[in-house]
């Protein structure tokens, strides 16, 4: 997966930019869909779920900065949310995959389009990369 991405390195992405939907992939948790909303916000579809998973959003420096609700579990790390978990931009941004301006799938509303698989990528984004999801 990894060498897919970096195959597409110069595809540029404005990440992390406020009013965007992002469609990132890691092996992981497949592809997580997520809109950036100006007011700090961050509205996640992951995959599996029947609800968006609303939390917040920050830069610090040259890290991105997310916090979820402490009724959240990250099934990759096992742990609870409730606590700020940042990440260098250059790798949170190398791992998107698809993005477009605005609020694409109404994540603000809590409600989902649908019940999405790890593998899919829904319509309506801008692809600018492409991985093997198994």
């Amino acid at each position: 997966m990894f060498d897919e991405l970096r195959a597409q390195r110069d595809v540029v992405t404005p990440f992390p930019k406020p009013g965007f939907t992002y469609a990132s992939f890691d092996a992981g948790h497949g592809y997580q869909v997520e809109y950036l909303s100006p007011d700090g916000r961050a509205y996640l579809w992951y995959p599996g779920n029947r609800k968006t998973v609303v939390g917040k959003w920050k830069i610090l420096l040259d890290e991105v900065c997310y916090r979820y609700g402490s009724n959240t579990f990250n099934p990759q790390t096992r742990q609870r949310g409730g606590s700020w978990n940042c990440e260098y931009t250059g790798i949170l941004g190398y791992r998107v995959t698809a993005f477009q301006q605005g609020d694409v799938f109404n994540l603000k509303s809590g409600n989902l389009p649908y019940v999405r698989k790890r593998c899919e990528l829904p319509k309506g984004l801008e692809q600018v990369k492409e991985v093997s999801c198994k």
